[in-house]
Order: C-alpha cells, then sequence, then structure tokens
C-alpha cells in the first residue's frame, strides 16, 4: 500500500512537471509571436494569399482579419497585437503613436479608397435638406471628408455625419434619401451595383493622398529585422503570383473578399499602386510632413 501511494504520489509529479513544461514551451512559443491585425483592402490580399499558402507557418507572424478599422486601435493599445495593416491616417488617429512606425510601404490608394452618393456634386451643393454621411469615424473616412469638403467648397453645416463599420455600410440601398457613403474595396464594388455613383476618390482628390504600410511598434523590429525583410519577400512573391495567375490568386482570397466577383477584384488591383519595393522619396516626404516617421523603413 505504502509504495502504491508513493508510485502515486511519483506519477502525479511527472504529470505536474510534464504540463509546466507543455505551458513553458506553448506560451514561449506564443509569447514569440508577432501578431498583426489587418482587414480585406486590396492592397493586404498578398498577406491573405501567403496566409492560405502556408507560407507563415514557419515565421513569427500571425493575422487577426477585421472588418472595422478603428479596431486596429483597440487591439493594439490593449496590447493584443504589435502591429497593424493601415494607411498612415489610422495610425495619426491613435492616442499613442509615438513609437508606431511603417516598417514597409504596401501600396498608394488610387481610386479604391471613394466617396459615393445617390447625389450629383450640383445636388449636394444646392440640398436643401441635410445631407446623412455614413462613415467609419476616427479613421481615414473623417480625413477623406473633411479634404472632400474643402476640395469642393461645400458647406460642412449642411451634412450630418453617420458612424457605421463597412459590412453595416455595404447594406445601404440608394434611396431617395440624400446620402453620401465613404467606402472602400471590397465593399465598394457592392455600392456601385446598388445604383450609387462616384463622386470622388483617391483617383480624382487633388489634396488627399494615402498611402497604405505595415505598422509596427519600433521596439518589436529590434534584432527581428531578417523577419520582417522576410515577410516583404513572401508579400512579394505572392504579387508575382497575382500577376502570373491571377485566377488562381482570386480563388485563393476570395473567401474574405465579400462577395467581391473575378473581374471587380482584377478591376481594384488596377485602382491601387504597389510600394513595397523601394520607397519613392516623394512618398516618405510627404508622410514626413504628415509628422509619420519613415526612419524605420526598410531598405
Amino acid at each position: 500500500m505504502k509504495k502504491a501511494r508513493i508510485l502515486g504520489f511519483v506519477l502525479v509529479l511527472l504529470m505536474c512537471a510534464v504540463a509546466g513544461v507543455y505551458y513553458y514551451v506553448s506560451h514561449f512559443s506564443e509569447s514569440s509571436k508577432i501578431h498583426i491585425s489587418t482587414n480585406p483592402w486590396v492592397g493586404f490580399t498578398p498577406f491573405i494569399y501567403a496566409q492560405e499558402k502556408g507560407w507563415l507557418e514557419k515565421t513569427p507572424f500571425r493575422f487577426m482579419w477585421l472588418v472595422d478599422l478603428t479596431d486596429n486601435a483597440r487591439l493594439y493599445e490593449r496590447g493584443f497585437t504589435q502591429g497593424f495593416t493601415a494607411t498612415q491616417y489610422e495610425m495619426l488617429h491613435f492616442k499613442h503613436s509615438n513609437t508606431i512606425k511603417p516598417i514597409f510601404l504596401i501600396d498608394r490608394s488610387f481610386g479604391a479608397d471613394a466617396i459615393v452618393s445617390n447625389l450629383s456634386i450640383g445636388e449636394i451643393r444646392s440640398a436643401n435638406e441635410n445631407v446623412d454621411v455614413y462613415l467609419e469615424q476616427g479613421s481615414l473616412d473623417d480625413d477623406f471628408f473633411q479634404a472632400f469638403i474643402s476640395e469642393y467648397s461645400l458647406d460642412e453645416r449642411k451634412f450630418h455625419k453617420i458612424d457605421a463599420s463597412q459590412k453595416s455600410i455595404a447594406t445601404l440601398s440608394a434611396s431617395k434619401t440624400p446620402l453620401i457613403i465613404i467606402s472602400y474595396e471590397p465593399y465598394l464594388s457592392e455600392l456601385l451595383k446598388k445604383g450609387f455613383h462616384l463622386i470622388a476618390s483617391t483617383r480624382t482628390m487633388e489634396t488627399f493622398f494615402v498611402v497604405d504600410a505595415l505598422f509596427v511598434d519600433e521596439q518589436i523590429v529590434l534584432g527581428r529585422e531578417e523577419d520582417f525583410v522576410h515577410l516583404r519577400e513572401l508579400f512579394a512573391l505572392a504579387v508575382e503570383h497575382l500577376r502570373s495567375n491571377p485566377r488562381e490568386y482570386y480563388e485563393t482570397v476570395k473567401g474574405y473578399l465579400e462577395g467581391q466577383s473575378y473581374e471587380e477584384f482584377l478591376f481594384s488591383t488596377t485602382q491601387i499602386k504597389w510600394m513595397y519595393g523601394k520607397s519613392p522619396k516623394a512618398v516618405t516626404d510627404h508622410l514626413n510632413t504628415q509628422k509619420v516617421k519613415t526612419d524605420r523603413l526598410l531598405p
């Protein structure tokens, strides 16, 4: 009986030791990962492709897929992520952005961010009633709309802003009620199919310059530069697959594209300009004027 008790005690200790080792190894493994939040914007789909192909499994990078742009800030500020993909405007809206820097540029929006409406600019200007504006507040949408008002000399007092996610925005219909919507691909395609028409975009606006990048806490980069270089290489490889076999690429990522058709997706790729290689000086100069520090960009 005594031997049985001793044996049982030893087995319990052994099980505790194994559980402890497993917890330590799994916890250490997870803590060594770099968690990045992102969304299905056309310029970020190479990350989707790399993930779906299994290319990220042997890297420290793990992506979290979102819809609401402001969730980037919530997750980062609560410590759930160490980086995010976004425009410079999202980063500038963060409460604590001193240590956040772009590690590599991804694209410049050239029409894929847009303002649509069931009215023309002239009808908006002469409207006697307030015009509802659906947008994601606390994101680049605020900056986009302010630039739009200024560039077209519109009276800000006639607009009523309504904060909404892109998921809910995509369900709106082109009714008789005056509406303005700020959206981006892949959600933009659905709105155009419903009868809304384009009144401004990052292709037509002269005063609104949008750059997408991978932003991270600069402390995360220290000693892990090679990891980020590898991630950019995988991103570039995914873009090469897009160019060489767009149908296969689309089939791989379409589950994230909110019902966007193959033709709509291909068109959306023409509405951005890739910039994941060497960062153009004109672009970095523009970012620096906006107080976006570019000294951590990969060479």
